[in-house]
């Protein structure tokens, strides 16, 4: 766990999976799955394995200051709206005080409630290389402004945060064998968490060849979208 792979060996003697950590410690198994989201490239370079088709998109997030009488009734709600500049692109969300337990309540009075934005910061990233975890001061002040207009009574914001997406060219995932013991999960486009169960039982068939739950040629690594 946080420990990052430097190297993937598919093509040893043993018929094993060979992974090599920064410490230099060793991992053997049988089948690997590949979910390294923005650096999936990176393992499968390790791997000698087809480079795909991903972008990465810089996704911001805030936390705000609310009180906890108000706080109550804040849904969570989605709110798609017309662009209000270029760098707008008119989805906002909020959650709810229950759903940012992460975030201490500050006082007895005051808690918090989640707001982000379902667009990129930018322009799209071909790796992690260039990703700004700071983010960008434009979208904040969008951000400010969408809170200020649509969420009466919530005050400002404490903190901002900036994850990535990773993004395929027609937005379907990528689910597929790459090699006899490796498979790979990507391109989850910001909604994956949303099918974690069914994404994990599709992932556990790839490599043991068990009954896949779902028909899975719409997210085959071979397609079109997917090659670079």
């Amino acid at each position: 766990t946080n420990t990052k792979i430097v190297s993937l060996d598919i093509e040893n003697d043993s018929s094993q999976v060979t992974a090599t950590t920064e410490d230099g410690v060793t991992i053997e198994a049988k089948n690997v799955v590949i979910c390294a989201g923005p650096w999936t490239n990176s393992i499968l370079e390790t791997a000698k394995l087809p480079q795909l088709n991903l972008k990465v998109w810089e996704i911001q997030w805030a936390h705000y200051k609310v009180k906890k009488s108000i706080a109550s009734s804040i849904p969570q709600a989605f709110h798609f709206r017309k662009g209000q500049s270029d760098l707008d692109g008119g989805l906002y969300y909020v959650f709810p005080s229950t759903a940012t337990e992460s975030v201490a309540d500050d006082g007895e009075e005051y808690t918090h409630v989640k707001v982000g934005v379902d667009f990129p910061s930018g322009s799209d990233l071909p790796a992690m290389e260039a990703f700004d975890y700071g983010g960008s001061q434009t979208i904040l002040e969008l951000m400010d402004g969408w809170v200020a207009e649509h969420i009466p009574g919530v005050e400002e914001r404490i903190d901002s945060f900036t994850s990535p997406y990773t993004m395929t060219e027609d937005s379907y995932f990528i689910m597929d064998t790459l090699a006899e013991n490796v498979a790979v999960f990507s391109g989850g486009s910001g909604r994956a968490f949303k099918f974690g169960p069914l994404i994990g039982d599709c992932m556990a068939a790839l490599v043991t060849g068990g009954t896949l739950p779902m028909d899975l040629e719409r997210f085959r690594a071979t397609r079109d979208a997917v090659q670079l």
